[in-house]
């Protein structure tokens, strides 16, 4: 856990519930006007408190007032929004401008959704938020397992493979916002971990148990995503000089010793997530464990060592439904309950609906969308835009957003604990001089841009 000074607040007075109670669905056409960069910045900071409550133990103010309001659902209309526009907006602008002198606003955009996310990962850890969502509940549960598909991708596209200092010195500009965007798109897609746990949790509470149980054995095979994640360890990977980083709070850093020892936050809730749907008395209803899911689910028993289970005592229930399932045959329990054949679908079934209802706002508009966002995203100079770059910067690099990143500033370089920062763009941190230097060829076009952007 991240400790936190408890008057460390992401708010000023008074902002909780005027932020909360402005939150509204994004059409397609606002991205990146003055109106939607007020709202990523009212997003942001909503965001950074919620974790900062959760974190340091205070009451969770944030979550009850979204609750309270009703606003949760906005999340997932803002989740898949971004999405949408990742599929079919951003294309069309890196079409129009490969090579964009400023990328911090494509970016901003990129960030809103993982900034979306994050708060609901922090929010539906309750079971009152699933509540919340219940209208759009199988809305977000798509949105989140396209993410865990998209993190297997990631994985086997190479993702977690080290990239040099010289191949990323040698980027070009839209190399860089690809990459970016990975990025963005590995840091949500652990998130929606979390997600689809809470998810698989709260199925009764969200209101929806029968189609979110449809989706989750049925239509996404989620149980054998989570056992290939499982195998995959997409939260550790090994750097060009042969050192483990571990993932955590949304960035890559060098392993310390008690990231060795300790379980990985996403690897608990992988096995937790699992053991949720496995151990599900819905189970023999929905899914069926042919020779296929039984070779690959009995594998995990490998992984299963006495740390893990000291760590997470339940799941040794886990550990003895894979031993019973090595050892047995299941196949007669599947489809049937107390000898009455179970179809085991729903005779109403709901059906997600926002990605559709963003898909049409941007039929055929996507070209005469991207002119409009890539104009927006061009600063013009004036003393409103300069305002508007510094309240962004501010969002980014304030005391709060340090402390929700991991408590502590990290240097760019080298990962080690920092104490100075770049004093031109006040956004990478540094343990020193030489760290400093040999980080710059990388820093420079990043720094150019904020101090563009605020002089």
């Amino acid at each position: 856990m991240v400790e936190n000074d408890q008057q460390l607040s992401a708010l000023n007075v008074g902002e909780l519930d005027i932020f909360v109670e402005s939150m509204e669905p994004t059409h397609m056409e606002s991205i990146g006007n003055q109106a939607w960069v007020d709202w990523h910045i009212r997003l942001q900071k909503l965001n950074q408190q919620a974790v900062l409550e959760a974190s340091s133990m205070q009451e969770e103010l944030t979550k009850e007032t979204l609750i309270s309001c009703g606003k949760l659902p906005v999340l997932v209309y803002e989740s898949i929004s971004i999405q949408v526009w990742r599929m079919k907006i951003y294309p069309q602008i890196l079409k129009l401008d490969p090579a964009p002198a400023n990328t911090f606003g494509i970016y901003m955009v990129l960030y809103h959704e993982a900034a979306a996310v994050g708060l609901l990962e922090t929010v539906l850890f309750h079971e009152d938020g699933a509540q919340c969502i219940s209208d759009v509940v199988i809305d977000l549960l798509h949105y989140a397992v396209d993410q865990l598909t998209a993190l297997v991708a990631l994985v086997n596209d190479g993702y977690l493979k080290p990239q040099t200092a010289k191949e990323r010195e040698c980027e070009t500009v839209s190399e860089e916002l690809e990459r970016q965007k990975r990025d963005l798109q590995f840091d949500i897609s652990m998130r929606c971990i979390s997600i689809v746990r809470y998810l698989a949790e709260h199925m009764e509470a969200a209101g929806a148990g029968a189609s979110i149980a449809t989706n989750l054995y049925k239509t996404y095979d989620v149980p054998s995503v989570l056992c290939h994640l499982l195998q995959q360890e997409p939260w550790k990977k090994i750097d060009d000089k042969g050192d483990i980083e571990v993932f955590n709070y949304g960035r890559w850093s060098k392993a310390q010793d008690e990231d060795i020892t300790q379980l990985h936050r996403s690897e608990a809730q992988l096995w937790l997530c699992l053991r949720q749907l496995l151990l599900e008395p819905r189970l023999t209803q929905y899914y069926t464990i042919d020779d296929c899911r039984r070779s690959a689910f009995c594998a995990l028993q490998a992984k299963m060592v006495d740390t893990l289970l000291d760590q997470i005592p339940p799941l040794g229930e886990l550990k003895m439904f894979l031993c019973r399932l090595a050892v047995g045959d299941y196949s007669s329990l599947h489809n049937r309950t107390n000898g009455v054949k179970n179809p085991g679908c729903t005779l109403i079934e709901v059906v997600p609906q926002i990605k559709d209802a963003y898909m049409k706002q941007v039929h055929k508009r996507t070209k005469t969308l991207a002119k409009a966002q890539l104009e927006q995203f061009k600063m013009d100079g004036s003393d409103e835009s300069r305002k508007m770059a510094e309240k962004l910067l501010e969002s980014y690099t304030s005391d709060a957003a340090l402390t929700v990143l991991d408590g502590e500033a990290k240097c760019a370089k080298c990962g080690d604990k920092a104490s100075k920062k770049c004093s031109r763009c006040k956004t990478e941190w540094y343990c020193g001089r030489e760290c400093q230097v040999q980080q710059w060829p990388k820093h420079k076009e990043l720094c150019d841009q904020f101090a563009k952007l605020c002089a």
